[in-house]
């Protein structure tokens, strides 16, 4: 659960830094890649969720980072949060 509330989080405050910040945020991508690299989980959950990050295109994972729709990041943060479970 903290997991996909930090990747989540972190997703969120890049679509922030877009619409606030002078210079460009970093890609979407690199953020949920280094949140999750943070994380306090087992190599494999990390791997798993590095996997489907990667598996996502780039604008995929920018339309995630600024989206305003909590079903939208309910959805992204369930599906890393699959690789938790099994």
């Amino acid at each position: 659960m903290r997991s996909r509330l930090v990747i989540t989080a972190a997703l969120v405050a890049v679509g922030a830094l877009g619409t606030v910040g002078c210079s460009s945020p970093p890609p979407a991508r690199l953020v949920a890649l280094e949140m999750i690299d943070t994380l306090d989980q087992p190599e494999s959950v990390r791997d798993c969720m590095t996997a489907k990050v990667e598996a996502m295109t780039e604008l995929e994972v920018e339309a995630i980072a600024a989206s305003e729709d909590q079903l939208t990041l309910d959805g992204f943060s369930a599906d890393l949060a699959s690789c938790i479970g099994g």
